[in-house]
């Protein structure tokens, strides 16, 4: 069963965290035995979700297990004394049960039992941002369960244990001190918080004892305050605070000059996987999120910024009018981490504080819309669907009077399909003809489109060297990261126009053609770029070649052969297409008939052509494509790094 059948999608999010991060080699992971044991039910559970997700992912055939410690029974003195009364054992020899303490099995996440003796990495929660207060007797009982759970884990045979542990094990630290891995902060125990620091200390000391003394490799990772959806871990300021957010409930918090480092669960799944198979053992390293380290004040800023009309938080400088420190903030003033260690090895998280907030508060609210991000392109996103909205019409009205056939495209027809209109998230539009169809647009978009519209090809702009056509819209400015290099071009606001073309009609000479269209086109778009032709897939020598010789090749002959390759079959009814002006290359051919047919759908309001076989095309295009990209994704699909809407600020259909 995959894991979206199992969580739901903000689950499914932080699940496949650390295999989207790529940080994490898969030779290192495939086929292992992760066990897993503690207290912490809900996070020992996410830990194996994310090792679970290897397998949807990447078939890597990993086996993840949660585990409790058995510990046996031993007798009483009482029990004893009569035994030896009775002259059953000597006396003042010890009657106690003496057998190993061991792992007992309690939940699967993947396929495939296996003995807990059998694991390769063995990972134990102890105390990480988990509640330390409990009676004296709880206290010992935690620290004996403990060191009966190192014994255990040390004893077999894997490869390397890990704790995790946080940011309190260092103690008060004093203002703007980040703690590094071997540092330590100021120790009262009289103060409020002491016993989470002594706790930690302790289970981190018997950890590191048992594996030294059985020559095991091992790390500890201390993180940050987690944070995230859908878990049930220890309450800190942001949890507590984006619960009251999510509520509508009023707090009044006290400012502190204290910092917390924050890591969202996704940055922590990802960075204990890293840990184990990027860092060197006998390591412990620090970890916390991407701009994530904050005072309790600006978590309620970011909380106001985000959720203006739920939020009703008020912030005072002084207790004096009898308020309150941020919730869940009483004993963990300061958690402030160093994490250069981790980075120098290569570890770079994802999720922002502000992002990941957004997240907790939205999955928290569990409205059922559909998760985005609201503040994405400074609030202008929706403004912008609109103008492509408008334009799209125009081109449909142009190809009505010219009975040209076309249909929706890329995330443009995926949203039609999926969403019936814009995908939240998009930024585009994108729309398809077959070459025929996109010759006789050409030839009459010049006297049909808008004064403001301008047609960019390499014909019409100097410098420009796309091989599909865009339109952009006059006086705006909409720049990529790519495009932002070449400034002197029109780089407004901008909708695609694609051209399908045939291809061979055999397997060998469709792969032909389409590697020879890949490598033309990675010249003319790398040298364009002054990139490198990074990769190259299944032909790693071939790229590499190619890239050497890129320069040796003129640009306006890489530019005649790549258009020459992409109308090699032109004349040939070949039964076949494929999407070589687009960036769909690596998909292949597919048939013809897909595009034969036309029918419409509603889009944002108003009925656009989709191909009749939409459902064979896009799952052609994206696979299982009714499956949303991850939550923490769901920003725009273009990297804009410069934008102006102009005259269209205010803009309306």
């Amino acid at each position: 069963m995959l894991l979206r059948d199992r969580l739901n999608e903000f689950e499914l999010d932080w699940a496949q965290a650390a295999v989207r991060s790529e940080l994490i080699p898969l030779k290192q992971i495939k086929g292992k035995k992760i066990l897993i044991a503690g207290r912490e039910d809900a996070f020992e559970a996410a830990i194996g979700w994310s090792f679970a997700a290897w397998n949807d992912e990447r078939k890597a055939g990993v086996r993840a297990e949660q585990a409790r410690c058995v510990f046996p029974e031993e007798e009483t003195d009482a029990a004893i004394g009569q035994r030896e009364a009775s002259g059953s054992v000597a006396t003042g020899q010890s009657g106690r049960k003496r057998e190993e303490k061991r792992f007992e099995i309690t939940r699967s996440f993947t396929d495939g039992e296996f003995e807990p003796e059998e694991a390769d990495y063995i990972i134990l929660t102890g105390l990480c941002c988990r509640g330390a207060d409990g009676t004296v007797a709880e206290t010992l009982s935690l620290i004996d369960e403990f060191r009966g759970l190192a014994q255990a884990a040390v004893s077999t045979g894997c490869e390397r244990v890990l704790l995790l542990s946080d940011g309190r094990v260092y103690g008060r630290l004093g203002h703007g001190f980040a703690a590094s891995e071997y540092e330590a902060g100021k120790t009262d125990p009289c103060a409020a918080g002491f016993e989470a620091q002594y706790l930690l200390q302790a289970l981190e000391n018997i950890f590191v004892s048992a594996a030294r003394a059985a020559g095991k490799p091992f790390n500890i990772l201390r993180t940050g305050l987690i944070y995230g959806p859908c878990l049930t871990m220890m309450k800190n300021p942001a949890t507590a605070l984006a619960a009251k957010v999510a509520a509508g409930e009023a707090v009044t918090l006290t400012l502190s000059q204290d910092k917390n480092s924050y890591i969202s669960i996704h940055d922590a799944l990802t960075a204990l996987q890293f840990v184990l198979t990027k860092c060197p053992a006998n390591k412990i390293l620090n970890a916390s999120g991407l701009h994530s380290d904050v005072t309790d004040g600006e978590l309620a800023m970011l909380l106001y910024n985000n959720f203006p009309d739920q939020c009703r938080l008020s912030l005072t400088s002084g207790q004096a009018d009898g308020s309150e420190p941020a919730p869940g903030s009483e004993k963990q003033s300061g958690i402030f981490l160093n994490t250069q260690l981790i980075r120098h090895y290569g570890f770079a998280p994802s999720v922002s504080i502000e992002d990941g907030l957004i997240i907790l508060v939205k999955s928290l609210q569990n409205t059922g819309e559909v998760f985005i991000f609201d503040n994405t392109y400074l609030g202008k996103l929706e403004k912008v669907q609109k103008i492509l909205l408008a334009y799209l019409l125009e081109i449909d009205r142009i190809c009505k009077k010219h009975n040209i056939k076309y249909f929706l495209a890329g995330g443009t027809l995926l949203g039609a399909i999926r969403h019936h209109g814009f995908i939240p998230w998009d930024d585009d539009a994108d729309v398809m003809m077959l070459r025929e169809d996109y010759e006789r647009f050409l030839a009459v978009a010049k006297d049909e489109l808008p004064e403001n519209i301008f047609i960019q090809l390499p014909h019409t702009e100097k410098g420009n060297y796309n091989p599909f056509t865009k339109l952009r819209i006059d006086n705006t400015m909409f720049a990529t990261e790519f495009t932002g290099h070449f400034l002197w071009m029109h780089n407004g606001i901008f909708f695609d126009i694609l051209a399908h073309d045939r291809t061979g009609k055999h397997r060998w000479s469709q792969k032909l053609h389409l590697v020879a269209t890949m490598l033309m086109r990675s010249i003319v778009f790398n040298k364009w770029g002054d990139t490198d032709i990074a990769g190259g897939g299944a032909h790693p020598v071939i790229c590499k070649i190619v890239d050497k010789v890129k320069y040796l090749v003129p640009m306006r002959f890489a530019l005649w052969a790549q258009n020459r390759l992409l109308e090699f079959y032109r004349s040939r009814d070949t039964g076949y297409l494929y999407d070589g002006m687009g960036r769909n290359l690596s998909r292949g051919a597919f048939p013809a008939e897909w595009l034969e047919e036309v029918v419409y759908v509603d889009f944002e309001g108003y009925q656009f052509p989709v191909p009749k076989e939409y459902d064979k095309y896009l799952t052609y295009l994206y696979g299982d494509y009714r499956q949303m990209i991850p939550v923490s994704s769901r920003r725009t699909s273009h990297s804009i790094v410069l934008m102006d809407l102009g005259e269209y600020s205010d803009f309306r259909v």
